[in-house]
């Protein structure tokens, strides 16, 4: 794909807010035993703490992997906007003029992006799509499972309420595939629990300030709360009680850092785990693509376990997650590895160890 010096200087004046890292030296498409891939990353927006610590989490990885010679360099773009497709395809279009061999995507949409996918694959490039699904059919898929996660944590929040009691549900972004997922999960997880009375819902959007108000706007019409099953919306939730004067319930944290902490002076014994969706994701994306560069035949899918962190772990993880960041796994070359091994045969490898363990 080759265009004029005018013409891609518009297309990169067109997409703000890119930040470049690592090498600045555009890829090849080349190929060949001495060869090392040039990693392009599409991020659909960077408003929230676990979309920074992703892009942290990848930025120190590819660094390293650059300073190894696994790679020739890395360029990761931020889209404008708030999660917009159309912003993302625009974002896409100008790292291809960059002749990325790996194209990493997180993606505001699992089907509106899928021509200019179809487009780079087309020309060569390996695509990973992660923190999320696709319809097209040329990618590798690297996520978590939305269900595993569902029921773990609404397991231990209806555990920590004895399996019974009045239970009040926050829910993600209604309407989304993921959400649809991981409620279906956790409405067969209370089918096993019929003394637990789900009392009411609010839409928190797995996000804790979010949460937070949505709770306090539906707690005084509320009786006594045993537990609330969220989705990385805990520490929001807790406040909420907090600022009712009411007792803290069975929640689940999300793994960040100020949670973390919060939940270290405020709600030990409550029963509670953190858990959500790992970050580190992007760094397991980028070995994932490695390893398909070298001829390794890797599953359309790849799940990847998310982060649980329980209330033992936790002083263990608290010295590595920055106040505002999210936990994540350390993944390496050699733990994906085991990891794409473990999917082809259907088993589970161990997760990888705590950082700084």
């Amino acid at each position: 794909m080759r265009k004029s010096l005018l013409a891609r200087a518009l297309a990169v004046m067109a997409v703000s807010a890119i930040a470049l890292t690592g090498c600045t030296a555009a890829g090849s498409l080349a190929s060949g035993p001495d060869h090392k891939p040039f990693i392009a990353l599409s991020n659909s927006f960077i408003g929230n703490g676990w979309r920074q610590s992703m892009v942290n989490q990848f930025t120190a990885a590819a660094t390293k992997a650059q300073k190894a010679g696994q790679i020739s360099g890395f360029k990761v773009s931020n889209a404008p906007g708030d999660n917009s497709a159309t912003e993302q395809i625009s974002q896409i279009k100008t790292l291809l003029l960059q002749k990325p061999d790996i194209l990493l995507i997180d993606p505001a949409s699992p089907s509106a992006l899928t021509p200019v996918i179809q487009q780079a694959c087309s020309i060569g490039v390996k695509v990973i799509i992660f923190d999320s699904g696709s319809s097209a059919p040329c990618v590798t898929i690297v996520t978590n499972s939305f269900p595993d996660w569902a029921t773990t944590s609404t397991e231990a929040v209806v555990k920590a309420m004895g399996g019974k009691g009045n239970l009040l549900i926050s829910r993600g972004v209604v309407g989304s595939a993921p959400e649809a997922e991981y409620y279906a999960a956790q409405k067969k997880v209370l089918t096993k629990y019929p003394n637990v009375k789900v009392v009411g819902q609010v839409t928190g959007l797995c996000d804790s300030a979010t949460a937070q108000k949505a709770v306090l706007g539906v707690l005084s019409s509320l009786p006594k709360i045993d537990g609330v099953a969220g989705c990385g919306d805990g520490f929001g939730i807790a406040q909420a009680f907090l600022t009712a004067h009411r007792k803290i319930p069975a929640v689940t944290f999300e793994p960040q850092g100020r949670a973390l902490q919060f939940w270290a002076k405020n709600a030990n014994g409550t029963g509670s785990i953190a858990i959500m969706s790992d970050p580190g994701q992007a760094v397991a994306a980028m070995y994932t693509a490695l390893e398909i560069t070298n001829g390794v035949t890797v599953p359309h899918t790849v799940v990847f376990p998310s982060v649980t962190i329980t209330e033992a772990q936790r002083n263990l993880w608290l010295p590595h997650v920055p106040v505002d960041q999210f936990a994540a796994w350390p993944w390496t070359a050699s733990l994906v590895k085991t990891q794409i091994a473990a999917d082809k045969n259907g088993t589970t490898a161990a997760l990888p160890p705590i950082p700084g363990s």
